[in-house]
């Protein structure tokens, strides 16, 4: 076993670096002519300079890193994900470093002892060489530190690294605090049900032609509220885009590999070593193919009857379903509680461009751009005979209609002017370029186009104020001690509804209600059967008896109060040292220029 785990030392150990520093890939696209505007300078961040080198050998590495872990190539919106945390992790240690030295924050050899010996990291905890019946076993964690044969260096040199950044955010949420309150309400929320009657007096039940609505009326509630009708900076983009889509030769050459990997089979290959060697289900890093025992309707139709179809032990394929071929092995069949079910394995073969495909889609997509900046979008297309389609008009949130999350290119569309052309980038769909269509700017909608939400706004407060009034008559009545049943009978149902409902726990949503703070408060602190006061919500006004609650352990209380404090506090730590870590950013001179050496 000791061999075993010397042979991965390095490699959980490199994990472990990894995941402190952030997951870095090398980015498709490099923008050569990036390297010389900037002179090598991917970006800045508080006056320290980031060059392409240092960049590039990071990404690389993790770009390998990545590509392990998942067992194929990132794809584009992955990669575009992993960049942005590239960049995150520079500045986070660039400007974090800063506050350490600041606060003058030192590591002793005394701290990485006591870290390495009591506190493994929990890459460690999760090896199977230092577990027991699938938990981890300390003893054997101690007995691999007394092995002179294992490099506990990068053990000790992850925690040189890491612990000074445990200890500044222990100095930046010292003052973070968590109240007897939080606590209670914290234990309430696990631990504690209601249910509810009520009488309803829904707003929308007083609906009538008399509500009469004015146009200074509706033009003083768009005043009032005109935050509600700012709209941001949007954009329409034209593209043209060239498809990756699978050629027919490409979808040939899938069907001819199946026939090759069905003879090997069927003359006596090993499936699971066939379907580790070609299936692109993501899966099969795990089970080697075998999906074990299905019954019916689990599968898809396709998939479904060439399974139920065929004998144990009988190879059938290629057969096409919605996520590629699949070469399907039946290893038995079986009844159990009157239902046929199958135990299969198989293997995916996905439809995929090949390398010509995608070349000669870049190849053209490239000769329009050139055209395009030439002699303009239109006419290049017009001439090339390339359909210009239009997306819908779409804000900076690195999101493109159609196209999912581009990043990149929705910041150069939001830099760019009316008319200007993108460059080429690759999609999910295939290459495309962009031409900005037009340009609206941010601002608000105007009154004559919002009209209508001012009128039904100001009627519903008109309404809802009706329904106030009707509602304190209610009020009277349950002072002068009426039933609910009593009240619901004297009024139309459409105007009091009296209802209940099932139990629920606090700070959920309250069945056929929703949420409202005043009801979960009232449904937790009433006396059984005592009905509240008046109870507003935006639909209407509500009148509740509590039916049952679960009562307040006030011992269990006592055994979960220290475990919960600590929760609360881990967490309250958490979101105070990330909103600390936000405005550290906001405040730091960061210059970004890797849309210059990378693209989308």
């Amino acid at each position: 076993m000791m061999t075993k785990m010397r042979e991965m030392t390095w490699v959980f150990i490199w994990i472990l670096v990894i995941a402190f520093v952030g997951l870095m890939v090398l980015e498709w696209g490099m923008n050569i002519t990036g390297l010389k505007t900037r002179a090598n300078v991917v970006g800045k961040i508080d006056g320290q300079k980031i060059t392409i080198q240092e960049f590039q050998k990071a990404l690389q590495n993790a770009y390998i890193q990545e590509k392990q872990r998942t067992g194929q190539e990132p794809d584009e919106e992955k990669m575009q994900q992993l960049r942005d945390q590239v960049w995150e992790s520079y500045i986070q240690r660039i400007l974090l470093g800063k506050e350490i030295k600041k606060h003058k924050i030192m590591v002793t050899d005394r701290e990485i002892y006591l870290q390495i010996t009591q506190n493994p990291p929990q890459e460690l905890r999760q090896n199977p060489n230092f577990q027991t019946n699938g938990h981890f076993d300390m003893e054997k964690y101690r007995q691999a530190l007394q092995n002179p044969e294992i490099n506990w260096k990068p053990v000790e040199d992850y925690y040189r690294e890491v612990l000074p950044y445990q200890k500044l955010q222990d100095i930046i949420t010292a003052s973070v605090m968590v109240t007897e309150e939080e606590i209670k309400a914290e234990f309430m929320r696990r631990n504690m049900k209601a249910r509810i009657r009520y009488l309803y007096i829904p707003a929308a039940a007083f609906a009538s032609d008399s509500i009469q609505v004015t146009e200074e009326e509706m033009r003083r509630y768009y005043e009032a509220h005109k935050d509600d009708f700012k709209v941001e900076e949007k954009r329409k983009l034209n593209y043209v885009l060239f498809s990756i889509a699978p050629t027919p030769e490409d979808s040939a050459r899938v069907y001819r590999l199946a026939e090759d990997i069905i003879q090997d089979a069927r003359s006596g290959a090993d499936f699971s070593k066939l379907a580790d060697e070609y299936s692109e289900d993501p899966s099969v890093k795990n089970n080697h193919g075998d999906l074990g025992f299905f019954e019916r309707g689990r599968m898809v139709k396709e998939f479904e009857k060439a399974a139920f179809s065929a004998k144990p032990g009988e190879i059938v394929g290629p057969v096409k379903t919605q996520f590629g071929l699949h070469i399907i092995k039946v290893i038995e069949k079986k009844k159990e509680n009157g239902k046929e079910k199958v135990h299969a394995a198989h293997i995916l073969l996905k439809f995929t461009p090949s390398a010509l495909t995608l070349e000669e889609a870049q190849r053209k997509a490239d000769n329009f751009l050139e055209m395009a900046k030439e002699e303009g979008f239109k006419v290049a297309a017009d001439k090339l005979k390339y359909e210009i389609k239009q997306t819908t008009e779409f804000n900076n949130r690195g999101f493109i209609p159609g196209f999912g999350t581009m990043k990149a290119a929705a910041d150069w569309a939001f830099k760019a002017k009316k008319g200007d052309i993108s460059r080429v980038y690759r999609t999910k769909r295939g290459y495309v370029v962009f031409q900005v269509a037009e340009i609206k700017p941010e601002g608000y909608r105007p009154f004559e186009e919002v009209k209508g939400i001012c009128k039904s706004k100001i009627e519903h407060q008109k309404r809802k104020e009706r329904a106030r009034l009707f509602a304190e008559k209610i009020e009277q009545m349950i002072k002068a001690n009426k039933s609910f049943e009593e009240i619901a009978q004297a009024f139309d149902k459409d105007k009091v509804k009296l209802d209940s409902t099932v139990s629920f726990g606090w700070g959920s949503p309250i069945p056929k209600i929703g949420r409202s703070a005043a009801i979960q408060a009232a449904a937790f602190s009433l006396e059984l059967h005592k009905p509240s006061g008046m109870l507003e919500t935006d639909r209407g006004f509500y009148f509740i008896e509590v039916l049952e609650r679960t009562p307040f352990d006030e011992k269990k209380y006592a055994q979960q109060h220290d475990i919960l404090r600590n929760q609360l506090l881990s967490q309250k730590r958490q979101r105070f040292f990330t909103e600390w870590y936000q405005k550290l950013k906001e405040n730091a001179d960061i210059e970004d220029n890797r849309s210059l050496f990378f693209a989308s």
